[in-house]
């Protein structure tokens, strides 16, 4: 599939990259507020709450929403997989800005990353004629304009981040074929070819594409989170036999790393508690601390990432919103069950609200406005 961007988007992109770190640190400041899609009797929305848990806002949503993008006062919430749509609103009270549709042949897969001057938003895409995973490009000064599309070198693309060297977006493609007219059916599953690509977001050219082992291919590389060192975390999930004793949790060492995936050590308790399956991740503690959530295995698994070392297990029915604590110490939880959470002080759990009906999504989003 080609590359399609034209070329004064491409100038423009370089050109943005000497005035980054100015802007990057402005976008830092300000109220924090968490984002988490939600449902209940009503139908589907989003809501914005403070660090105790209290609920500032509410955004209907036209159908499920997954999980977010955002660009200091703005975020975008997606569809989930396959999505037809994506909504544009204000972060500090909800307010919807814009509403785009998704392309032809194409479905949004429930993630997305913006340009650190955030001109440019990248999409998680998928081809329902193929399968191929691409990103769509959108302009934000064109209202949201969709101008082009970069291939992802694999299938079922999932979560997208931006690296901390502003040009270089790493993207999580789960390897799953799936088809429009067969959305939820996975049609490769002895097959699947997952993969963490590095991507250049002036150009789409691909930087490094890492996979795990043969033997390991059925693990579908699914949510990402990055630490100060600028390594990614890997959060997957196992469409192998539940019975095997597979590693779920890895990192890499960024875009300069030849090497392939290193694992992050477990109890075999934990990793077995785990059932297979990894929901979101999310740094805190500058970039130190490392959570990763399992809603089917009702726990989240902390490590330090400094030491390479597990932490600590805490447990909560359903859980799988994480979002760092605004003074890094720990991290805002949140479950299908209505719940949010803070965990510090290792994985103690403090409940903060019960939303009773409101059953949070998978993914929670911290934005500064």
């Amino acid at each position: 599939m080609a590359t399609i961007v034209s070329r004064r988007t491409t100038i423009g992109l370089l050109a943005a990259w000497a005035i980054l770190p100015t802007r990057i640190a402005k976008a830092r400041t300000g109220q924090l507020f968490y984002l988490n899609a939600y449902g209940n009797k009503a139908g589907f929305g989003v809501a914005g709450f403070d660090a105790a848990g209290r609920i500032r806002y509410s955004l209907a949503l036209p159908g499920r929403g997954h999980s977010f993008a955002r660009s200091r006062d703005i975020a975008v919430a997606f569809s989930r997989r396959p999505g037809d749509y994506a909504v544009v609103f204000a972060a500090q009270d909800g307010k919807e800005r814009h509403r785009i549709a998704a392309a032809e042949d194409r479905s949004f897969c429930g993630h997305g990353a913006f340009t650190a001057d955030g001109r440019l938003m990248f999409a998680t895409e998928v081809v329902g004629s193929t399968g191929e995973g691409v990103l769509g490009i959108y302009d934000a000064t064109l209202g949201f304009r969709r101008i082009g599309e970069y291939p992802t070198h694999g299938l079922d693309p999932h979560e997208i981040r931006l690296m901390p060297d502003g040009r270089t977006l790493a993207v999580a493609n789960g390897g799953i074929l799936m088809l429009a007219d067969m959305p939820r059916l996975k049609l490769n599953i002895p097959d699947m070819d997952p993969s963490l690509v590095y991507l250049d977001a002036a150009t789409g050219r691909l930087i490094r594409q890492v996979r795990p082992a043969q033997d390991l291919r059925q693990l579908s590389i699914r949510h990402i989170a990055i630490d100060r060192r600028g390594r990614v975390a890997i959060a997957m999930q196992y469409e192998g036999p539940e019975t095997d004793a597979v590693p779920l949790v890895a990192w890499h060492g960024g875009p300069e790393d030849r090497d392939g995936l290193r694992f992050l050590p477990m109890p075999p308790e934990q990793r077995a508690g785990l059932r297979q399956y990894c929901g979101s991740a999310a740094m805190a503690g500058a970039g130190r601390l490392l959570a990763v959530t399992s809603p089917r295995g009702n726990r989240m698994l902390l490590w330090d990432m400094e030491a390479g070392r597990y932490l600590a297990a805490a447990e909560m029915p359903d859980i799988c919103g994480v979002a760092a604590q605004a003074d890094g110490a720990g991290f805002i939880v949140s479950n299908g069950l209505g719940r949010i959470a803070a965990c510090s002080d290792g994985a103690v759990l403090t409940a903060l609200n019960d939303a009773g009906g409101q059953r949070w999504d998978n993914h929670m989003m911290a934005v500064s406005v």
